[in-house]
């Protein structure tokens, strides 16, 4: 026994389940496996109760613990082990699926049993989602999908049911009910499986239809007994009657030409490359072969032949030559009068002439009959009687060729002969209005037109060689340019010899079931697009609350993964879930409105949108779906949105100095703040209310010359912002200045409203009025002043005149002449600015035109003829600028007159001024002597030239002076300085 006990014992330690042994329910011993999944030490279990609701290792869901309870005593009393799958948890919170089984072993001594099932479930997940996809995917394909086993249908999707005839899936129905018996054994005597397979079936109103079929066994492992097969048909009954359509019209057309009586010749490069048997008949020969690569004209006498060939000339450069009538010589000698017709052709993809020769014999005989009538009237009745026959047989024929070619003008499909070159040679009428082509006109073209695609034109090629047929969809191109989808079938042209002579199509334009085919494939591709692509979340839960669908959406919101959101309800997701857990889903369903979800990190999130319960057959609840839009953002931005427009609130109401309010396109005034309302009240005892008309308030502009101003509040409105100053006329007949701004208001629809705000400036007004007297005074000063300095300095220029007059050297009165010139030039400057209304400038071209045109004047002799070509822009300079620009320009003028022209008649002075670059230019320049060779500005040792520097250093200007030493005419004196800035 105790050797018993201890293997018990090791069996209990190395089971692969965690075990348990309870006595009244709370644990007393466990296996290592225990303590390994729960990772808890021996010690810890001794007296814990493993199915207490709030502290045991499972996780129960509503009403899961008081199930369990309620069976455990039902096994208590009557000894039976129960077993349950539950969620377990271990001691540090990680939860997994699991199988726990209880059993009794004595009174009051249990051993409880748990086994890890996660991988179980997952896979039974996977299994059951991995149906369900498949179930969808059988739904929407276009082929009928059935499945087989021992020969009786099991299940199949709608495609097949609807394919024969039947409302629902034909469960139960043997096989051979839809497929013929010798197609199906042949099918499954095939031992490569998902080989195609074409077979006959029939529907169920008894109609036959053709089928292409593949056929594949379902095995879950190699030795698994499961005898199933999958059987994918499609119905290509359309494409089979297609086919046979078009070699029946190929046989029709083959015969036609065969027993046709009249002679067929196709002639390339002047040799006969195929006839029918009429020709053979014509020739009296009965093999092809004696005349292949004949030159037809050798079967004619010189002058017929001289015409025959001309014609064929004549086809080649595309002319059409008239009906002839020649005499043929054949092999024997014989000669036989025939008429041809000639046209153009294909042979072997290379242009070929078509010659059609009419046996005139008849004709002929029946002339020399005529000719012996008169020797027996009984040859004469004879000789009738077969020409009547011959033109009953001549009418038949082509009674019989008008038949076959309203047959094939008549066809709904594309007929189309080419040569062997591939150029076009004959077409019906559905060919030359599917392809755009005039009929009868265009017979030279090259069949690649009407294939676009070099791949598709290689592999019709590549069948007809091989095969000498092809069949199969491809694109055409019409003569506009426009490309569609058609159905061809090509085969080879043969003539008497088997030769290939060219090839025929038979099409028919799909377009539209390919554009059907296309959308169907779009419409499947967009919705999946919708719900994967979709910015709402979207989710799908049964009725347990477990997500059994969710979109990227709502795993990128929530931060889920599959496998987290694997254990997670819909009650972890959703806070405020309904109390009464029970009807959950009647309650959520078809509300739409806001609601807070949960992430994964626990934080909330806003969201608005509504649910839909799902119903099985009998109108249970067996789910619901919920779409959901993200708004928590929108939320904070409205949030923001409140505050932002509270501090405005309270912005608009608390400024004191400001008056505000806002008016609309209709001239209503929709909000003010309370200045505007006192200012109404206060001082133009007028009661201000929104939507009052501003109209009325225009009776308070001071007099008709501001009224023009309310244009200013129109061109706000469109979108014009403005400032001005505006007189209000008060209640007690004082005045009052405002400054006031206008403000297009705009949003995201339209702009129909303005802001204005406006501060008074009455005493601002007061203050400038004074200003501007007490600034008119100092101008009228100022002006005085200047009048007086140039008073004084012409007083100066007249004593030194009269001094003058007291001076005998020359050398002295000299000096005088110049200081003369040099007061006046300053007396110039002072008399522009006491006639200038600006008395801080002067403009400075005026005053170079006076100073250079006295200059002249002055200083010009009669020997020399001195001319003054002036450029200057109108500049202003300030008086410390004028007075050293001008005295600058004095020394140089006058000296360009004294020393530049001595010895000549003419010359020419330049006087340029401009402003460059925010420096101001000013250049005198002559086509006079030059300066000396010598000539060294800084060694100078005359008073204009210390003057001139003088100055330059005063204005702080540059200074640069060219001469015919470098290479110029004259001389150029140029000064540049910074404009000092106008106050």
């Amino acid at each position: 026994m105790d050797k018993l006990d201890k293997i018990d014992s090791l069996l209990f330690e190395k089971s692969s389940e965690a075990r348990f042994i309870l006595k009244k329910g709370k644990v007393i011993n466990s296996n290592r496996h225990a303590r390994r999944i729960f990772k808890c030490e021996e010690d810890k279990w001794t007296g814990f109760d493993p199915i207490s609701e709030k502290s045991g290792i499972f996780k129960y869901l509503p009403d899961e613990h008081s199930l369990l309870l309620s069976k455990l005593t039902q096994a208590r009393a009557s000894g039976r082990v129960i077993k349950i799958n539950i969620l377990a948890k271990r001691i540090d919170g990680g939860e997994f699926h699991s199988e726990i089984k209880i059993a009794q072993i004595s009174k009051g001594i249990e051993v409880l049993q748990v086994r890890d099932v996660s991988d179980l479930v997952l896979y039974d997940s996977a299994i059951k989602e991995s149906e369900a996809r498949y179930r969808v995917l059988s739904q929407f394909a276009m082929e009928g999908i059935v499945f087989i086993s021992e020969g009786i249908i099991q299940d199949s999707n709608k495609q097949f049911a609807a394919m024969f005839g039947h409302d629902s899936a034909p469960i139960g129905f043997p096989i051979l009910d839809f497929i013929d018996e010798r197609d199906w054994q042949r099918l499954s005597a095939r031992r490569n499986w998902g080989m195609r397979c074409e077979l006959r079936g029939a529907t169920k109103q008894g109609r036959s239809i053709y089928l292409e079929a593949t056929r594949s066994e379902i095995k879950e492992s190699p030795n698994s007994k499961i005898d199933e097969q999958i059987l994918m048909v499609y119905d290509i009954t359309d494409r089979k009657r297609t086919e046979f359509d078009l070699l029946q019209t190929k046989e029709r057309y083959r015969m036609l030409v065969e027993s046709s009586p009249i002679g067929l010749f196709l002639v390339l490069d002047k040799k006969i490359k195929y006839t029918n048997a009429g020709g053979l008949e014509l020739l009296n020969e009965r093999v092809e072969d004696y005349i292949y690569d004949e030159v037809f004209t050798d079967f004619f006498h010189n002058e017929d032949k001289i015409i025959v060939k001309e014609d064929i000339e004549k086809i080649r450069k595309g002319e059409r030559p008239p009906y002839r009538e020649v005499v043929m010589v054949l092999r024997d000698k014989t000669e036989k009068e025939v008429g041809l017709r000639m046209s153009l052709s294909f042979h072997d993809r290379s242009p070929a002439i078509q010659i059609t020769v009419t046996d005139l014999s008849a004709r002929v005989q029946l002339v020399r009959e005529q000719m012996r009538a008169t020797l027996a009237e009984e040859s004469n009745i004879m000789f009738k009687e077969e020409i009547r026959k011959h033109k009953i047989t001549q009418q038949n024929l082509i009674k019989a060729e008008e038949f076959n070619r309203s047959i094939i003008e008549s066809s709904i499909d594309m007929i189309v002969a080419f040569d062997m070159q591939g150029n076009l040679q004959q077409y019906n009428h559905a060919f030359s209005v599917e392809f755009g082509i005039e009929p009868g006109k265009e017979k030279s073209i090259n069949y690649t037109i009407f294939i676009p695609k070099k791949d598709e034109i290689d592999g019709v090629v590549v069948a007809l060689q091989t095969r000498s047929y092809f069949s199969g969809e491809v694109h055409g191109k019409r003569l506009s340019g426009e490309v569609f989808s058609m159905f061809i079938s090509v085969a080879m042209m043969k003539d008497g010899g088997g030769e290939d002579i060219g090839a025929m199509a038979v099409g028919r334009d799909i377009t539209d079931l390919k554009i059907i085919e296309e959308e169907l494939k779009n419409s499947e591709e967009k919705h999946r697009d919708i719900l994967d692509n979709a910015t709402d979340i979207i989710f799908v839960v049964d009725s347990k609350g477990y997500f059994t669908y969710s979109n990227p959406s709502f795993h990128k919101k929530l931060g889920y993964t599959q496998k987290s959101l694997a254990n997670t309800t819909i009650k972890e997701v959703l806070k405020n879930f309904p109390k009464k857990e029970k009807n959950w889903i009647d309650k959520l369903d078809g509300i739409q409105n806001e609601c807070v979800f949960i992430d994964s990190k626990g934080e909330e999130l806003s969201l608005i949108g509504g649910s839909s319960a799902q119903h099985n057959e009998n109108g249970d609840p067996i789910g619901m779906r919920g779409i959901y839009l993200d708004i928590t953002e929108m939320k904070h931005l409205q949030r923001d949105a409140k505050t932002q427009s509270a501090k405005l609130e309270s912005i608009f109401n608390s400024t004191q100095n400001l008056i505000m309010f806002t008016l609309n396109d209709e001239d209503e005034i929709t909000s003010f703040n309370d200045n505007f309302k006192r200012l109404m009240k206060d001082l133009f005892n007028i009661k201000a209310d929104l939507k009052m008309s501003f109209i009325p308030l225009l009776k308070l502009f001071r007099d008709e010359s501001y009224k023009s101003q309310v244009k200013l509040f129109k061109k706000a409105l469109k979108g014009k912002a403005s400032d001005f100053e505006l007189p209000l006329k008060y209640e007690n007949k004082d005045i009052g200045w405002y400054h006031i701004f206008l403000n297009p208001i705009s949003n995201e629809i339209k702009q129909n409203e303005i802001s204005c705000i406006a501060y008074d400036i009455s005493e601002r007004k007061a203050i400038d009025e004074r200003i501007r007297l007490a600034l008119k005074e100092k101008e009228i000063l100022l002006k005085e002043v200047h009048h007086r300095v140039k008073n004084n300095l012409q007083v100066i220029s007249s004593i030194m005149s009269l001094q003058k007059s007291f001076v005998d050297d020359p050398k002295l009165t000299h000096i005088l002449e110049e200081s003369q010139s040099r007061i006046a030039t300053m007396s110039y400057i002072h008399e522009s600015l006491y006639r200038n209304t600006d008395v801080s400038s002067i403009s400075f071209a005026e005053y170079l035109e006076r100073l250079s045109t006295n200059l002249i004047n002055s200083y010009s002799t009669p020997d020399c003829d001195v001319k003054l070509n002036t450029s200057l822009e109108d500049v202003f300079l300030t008086l410390d600028q004028a007075i050293p620009s001008g005295l600058i320009v004095n020394e140089l003028v006058s000296n360009a007159l004294k020393y530049a022209f001595i010895g000549k008649k003419e010359g020419t002075i330049v006087l340029r001024a401009e402003k460059v670059s925010g420096k101001i230019e000013i250049e005198v320049s002559d086509n006079g002597a030059g300066l000396p060779e010598n000539f060294e500005l800084n060694k100078g040792d005359s008073l204009g030239l210390y003057l001139i520097q003088a100055l330059a250093e005063q204005l702080n200007a540059e200074l640069v002076v060219k001469s015919t030493k470098q290479g110029g005419v004259g001389s150029s004196f140029l000064i540049r300085f910074e404009a000092q800035v106008l106050k």
